[in-house]
């Protein structure tokens, strides 16, 4: 049981109680934020958020440190984030994630070196491409047609595109795990890598838990990953926007990426989301078991799920999904396609008529993420599928294949994506820009996979497979506009 009294910190979130020192000693602060600490806070905004709040909503005060050049209470919290996860310095990122795949990439791809990476990567790592002036080298990753899963790059795919690079000449940035919680050869793919030479950084922004608990998947630190980015507000319990970046010590230029997170980062960094990195870290350590719990939860929730008439909740059949080694237990994925109904469908009416919400749907599936916290929610989720399955239950099961997006062939690249993204352009309608050089990323969502990169060939399986999108339920960001912004004079 929780006890109020009980200082839980003390010796354990050094961040954190340097911050709560500093509040106790009573300052009358003259300086920035402009609330105050509360006393210039608006106050029906101060009662709502409590007053403590406004007391933590620091700055760089004598005793608080600095996050671009840590030697105090920010740089003990880094430290004990990189023994907890296995590095040999962590980064604490107020940025998100984006901001650490962007500084390892800046650091090392400069114009024109090759970056390999997944067809399906984050669109992070494609903005990080039109900063540095990298050429990207796309692997191409295949779907599970009956389960509606995207896959991952395969290991044979990264082999090949190692070939043609000369060694020590490309950056490999790999995904561990996707949205669905696949993760692919992850120790094969780094030690190839490593083989040829080449730099490693994997985005694991949803696996910043898989260090707790031998019935994750590996971690890609213990991989041998030499840069490794987790969210760690996507399942662990930092605030949104905080993340990790985790060196691993041996390869890379770190001081590099000290300067370039120096670009990405804010100057006026929040140390609420620094020191919710800092308490994120110590309660990952004390609730090891419980992530274990999570595991063997959700193996069980995955067996009552699919005794449910239309419902499959995938487990050991997600290993069929191309390139997938393993996969994270704790994401739960449940197949509404025996419905007779979209994943869209599905999860309108979870939040209509049961106040449940999903991490995600897409066209088949639903995809919710368990953590220690969910042992007691688990029976109410249970019950609200065995409800969406008795009101739809009597249904078909849809018929037909959705568009895949991870069926449509790698489009001609005729420019890097820099050279398009800074490149005059003109809004053409879809069906007319054909044969034309693409100036923006089209992703349709979900899952948010790329259909079309800057520097590429708009193709006229790529104009029809949007309208086939579109047509089925689908979106992506700019549709409404009806046009695709391409490279003028292209």
């Amino acid at each position: 049981m929780f006890d109020r009294g009980k200082n839980w910190f003390a010796g354990k979130a050094p961040l954190l109680e340097g911050l709560l020192g500093h509040a106790a000693k009573g300052y009358c602060g003259f300086h920035t934020p402009g609330h105050k600490q509360g006393r210039g806070a608006w106050p029906p905004w101060r009662q709502l958020l409590g007053e403590q709040v406004f007391r933590l909503d620091l700055t760089e005060l004598p005793g608080l440190d600095n996050i671009h050049d840590p030697e105090g209470i920010i740089k003990e919290a880094e430290d004990a984030a990189a023994g907890l996860f296995g590095a040999a310095e962590t980064f604490f990122l107020v940025n998100g994630a984006t901001a650490g795949i962007l500084a390892v990439i800046l650091a090392h791809a400069r114009p024109g070196m090759r970056v390999i990476l997944p067809r399906v990567s984050h669109q992070a790592v494609l903005h990080s491409l039109i900063l540095s002036g990298a050429q990207p080298v796309y692997l191409p990753v295949r779907s599970h047609p009956e389960l509606g899963l995207t896959g991952m790059a395969t290991t044979s795919s990264l082999r090949e595109a190692l070939v043609s690079c000369p060694p020590g000449e490309a950056l490999v940035v790999l995904l561990h795990p996707n949205y669905y919680g696949l993760a692919g050869e992850i120790l094969q793919q780094v030690r190839l890598a490593h083989e040829k030479g080449c730099l490693v950084l994997v985005d694991e922004a949803h696996g910043a838990h898989f260090c707790a608990d031998p019935l994750f998947p590996l971690p890609s630190l213990r991989a041998g990953a030499d840069f490794v980015v987790q969210g760690a507000h996507k399942v662990l319990g930092a605030f949104t926007q905080a993340a990790f970046l985790h060196w691993r010590g041996e390869r890379g230029d770190v001081q590099r990426v000290r300067d370039a997170l120096g670009m990405v980062q804010s100057s006026s960094p929040s140390y609420l989301l620094m020191a919710s990195l800092d308490v994120a870290r110590l309660q990952c350590q004390q609730e090891k078991r419980g992530w274990g719990e999570v595991a063997v939860l959700a193996r069980e929730l995955r067996r009552r799920i699919s005794s449910l008439p239309g419902l499959l909740a995938p487990g050991e059949e997600m290993l069929d999904v191309p390139g997938v080694a393993a996969w994270d237990p704790a994401r739960l994925v449940v197949n509404v396609r025996g419905l007779g109904i979209t994943g869209f469908e599905a999860a309108e009416w979870l939040r209509r008529e049961r106040r449940l919400l999903v991490e995600m749907a897409d066209f088949q599936n639903l995809v919710f993420i368990l953590g220690p916290a969910d042992d007691g929610a688990a029976e109410k989720l249970l019950e609200a599928l065995a409800a969406l399955a008795g009101s739809f239950g009597n249904g078909s099961c849809r018929s037909g294949r959705y568009p895949d997006p991870l069926e449509l062939p790698l489009p001609e690249q005729k420019m890097t994506p820099r050279e398009a993204f800074f490149a005059p352009w003109l809004p053409v309608p879809r069906k007319e820009a054909r044969g034309l050089v693409a100036a923006e990323v089209i992703a349709p969502y979900p899952p948010g996979v790329p259909v079309l990169c800057p520097g590429e060939v708009i193709t006229p399986e790529l104009t029809e497979f949007l309208e086939e999108w579109e047509a089925a339920g689908g979106t992506w960001p700019g549709r409404s506009r009806g046009f695709i912004k391409v490279v003028a004079g292209s």
